[in-house]
């Protein structure tokens, strides 16, 4: 392995940690030989050729966005690439056919299940499937543009060797496993294919599928691959542009929320980088303007992720702060991003004119209908609108109805969540209540994980009613005053709770009756069901308003100091937990297509408001009480898109 050179691209790594010019030799060397112990897991027999191969194989790969590699073990093993074909394919149709036609077709909402799964047919046509998994890849390669199928051949071959810098070639053996044997694809295909939603003759896509899996690559090709994608598309190799850098957002977002499948919760909220695995063993991981990992290792835990390549990420992850919510250090490349846009706040009446302008433009559309418990329990107007920022300096500003009360509801659940980390620690926390987004909305009565019976996530309200039954209070009024006294940290002001609608809500919640019940059932709450729920209301029924939106949402951007009053709100340990889960499962069914399009963490709430975070930067708040189908504000959707648009907010957005 070559020696490293210290240089500008390692920079992302704290300057404590560096200690000589080997250091990273010394690092690789290090994971190298620790996790080489590691005897766990299975190869993959899914495809009987993968079964074949060497467990024993092994090998780490970093490349910088400079183009410079090093590596350590089994590095130039040649493998299929398997599922990591996904994204390169994803981002190849995406220039053909641009954001708008694909994203009709495939959808970028996480599933919650394995890679392979088949749908039912109500998911089928609500596009609840995602590029990253068989069903939603297939699609992909049917819009491969081509009169032939040799033409599409050619083109796809050809996409591969701007990524590798090389011709590629197939693994035949495998691709004529699958070609003659895989009838689960197939039959995942013809059910696309019976919904309209495949283009093409369904046996040639297949071939077409079945050959971008089976192309041969070795490590190194793959850090390689990672590097482009945090070079905003650049070959650092052969300086060739591979992918259109306004589309490796797009890859990077959907990545980050699916690109592990039914662990992409876990892998966000412990890794917190982009990245794809495959069935032969690898993942690659991005880190933005930085470099791409590679680790190739064929034994597979239970969920199909390569054991090593998990827990050389999570350990990478962990010690060198890499998560993208991790506090950053003075030279992270992102802290460039964040003074070129408070410059722009800086810059004299810009940032108040361009609220303006959102609040005239979209202050006349009339869609979506207002949420209420009961009728003629509370007044609500349609017209109400407001938007409000709050800088992690504590500036503030605010057009429209910014003072109007409304309730939290489910912007909630971010909170308690947090009180609930604060009392038992994230590990614990883990064991009651899972990270995995999964497509579904947010009163979903029957999504709890098969094995354990966790809820999947603590965003919808089965996995908010378990968090609540956690917070510690010698008394349902004590632990009411806990959470009040919370809130209060956070807006810098006393908070009262709607008594009215928390007896409205007790009325009319059988479905959060069930859910505690099922709850209950498999062991995940014990005691007073009655006093849980209403714990859970009470705190839903907190009276806030815009202005206290904006600054709860700064004071998650401001490493859980409130940037108004300087207090401190939540240790700041447990921010990057809440970021992450809220950028993954933050909008419910919703939270794919957010990530993809606005892309930074925020939670919604049936109660009109929608709370926005750029970590390091601001908080945004936008209340507007109608909603859409799935319970988000109509308004404040537009209004963050835009916001993300024109200041390039997204956490994956190349900075122009």
């Amino acid at each position: 392995m070559e020696n490293i050179k210290m240089g500008e691209e390692w920079s992302i790594l704290p300057p404590e940690e560096i200690g000589s010019q080997d250091f990273f030799t010394d690092l690789l060397e290090d994971l190298y030989q620790r996790f080489l112990e590691v005897k766990e897991g299975e190869n993959a027999t899914y495809i009987p050729e993968l079964a074949k191969a060497d467990p024993d194989l092994f090998g780490i790969s970093i490349m910088t966005t400079e183009g410079r590699i090093y590596s350590i073990g089994d590095t130039s093993e040649l493998f299929t690439i398997q599922s990591i074909s996904k994204p390169l394919v994803y981002g190849m149709v995406l220039e053909e056919l641009g954001e708008e036609y694909v994203i009709n077709k495939i959808g970028v909402e996480p599933t919650g299940e394995p890679f392979n799964d088949i749908m039912e047919p109500r998911e089928i046509q609500e596009r609840k499937y995602n590029p990253m998994v068989n069903a939603g890849a297939i699609i992909t390669t049917s819009l491969i543009k081509g009169d032939t199928l040799e033409e599409k051949q050619e083109k796809l071959f050809n996409m591969f060797s701007r990524y590798l810098g090389r011709n590629v070639n197939l693994k035949e053996s495998i691709f004529w496993s699958r070609k003659t044997g895989d009838s689960w694809n197939r039959a995942i295909a013809y059910m696309m294919l019976n919904f309209g939603l495949i283009e093409g003759n369904v046996e040639e896509i297949l071939d077409l599928y079945f050959q971008q899996c089976s192309i041969l690559v070795n490590c190194q090709d793959l850090a390689l691959i990672a590097a482009i994608l945090a070079n905003k598309g650049l070959n650092p190799i052969t300086g060739q542009r591979t992918i259109n850098e306004n589309y490796t957002k797009n890859l990077l977002s959907v990545m980050f929320t699916s690109g592990l499948y039914d662990f992409s919760g876990q892998w966000a909220y412990r890794v917190g980088l982009p990245a794809k695995s495959g069935l032969s063993g690898s993942i690659i991981g991005v880190i933005p303007n930085k470099m791409g990992i590679a680790v190739f290792s064929p034994p597979l835990g239970t969920q199909n992720k390569s054991v090593r390549g998990v827990k050389i990420f999570e350990e990478i992850s962990q010690r060198f702060k890499l998560h993208i919510f991790k506090p950053d250090y003075s030279n992270n490349p992102l802290n460039k991003k964040k003074k070129v846009i408070s410059s722009l706040f800086k810059k004299q009446d810009y940032l108040p004119s361009f609220l303006q302008h959102l609040y005239d433009k979209y202050l006349p559309l009339q869609e979506g209908k207002i949420y209420v418990s009961e009728p003629d329990l509370v007044e609500h107007d349609p017209n109400c609108f407001s938007i409000c920022i709050v800088t992690v300096d504590g500036t503030v500003y605010t057009v429209g109805e910014s003072e109007k009360p409304f309730l939290i509801q489910s912007i909630s659940k971010v909170f308690a969540y947090g009180m609930a980390l604060e009392d038992h620690g994230r590990d614990y926390i883990l064991t009651k209540v899972e990270v995995e987004p999964t497509g579904d909305s947010y009163n979903s009565i029957i999504k709890v994980e098969e094995n354990s019976k966790r809820p999947y996530n603590c965003m919808v309200n089965t996995g908010a009613i378990a968090m609540t039954s956690l917070i510690k209070g010698k008394s349902p009024a004590h632990k009411l005053n806990r959470l009040l006294k919370m809130y209060q940290r956070y807006v810098g002001h006393p908070v009262y709770v709607d008594t009215s609608a928390v007896v409205s809500e007790q009325n009319q919640g059988d479905r959060n009756w069930a859910i505690s019940y099922l709850l209950r059932n498999f062991g995940m709450i014990s005691g007073d069901i009655k006093q849980t729920l209403d714990l859970y209301l009470q705190q839903c029924s907190a009276i806030i308003n815009c202005r206290d939106l904006a600054v709860m949402a700064a004071t998650l951007a401001n490493q859980g100091i409130n940037p108004i009053t300087d207090q401190s709100a939540i240790n700041p340990e447990y921010v990057k937990d809440l970021l992450s889960v809220m950028f993954t499962c933050g909008m419910y069914d919703f939270a794919g297509e957010w990530c993809y399009k606005v892309g930074f963490p925020a939670k919604s709430g049936v109660g009109g408001g929608i709370l926005g975070v750029v970590p390091g930067v601001m908080g945004i708040g936008v209340f507007s009480p109608p909603l859409d189908k799935r319970g988000n504000s109509i308004r404040g959707i537009k209004v963050c898109e835009e916001l993300s648009q024109q200041f390039q907010l997204h956490i994956f957005q190349p900075l122009n």
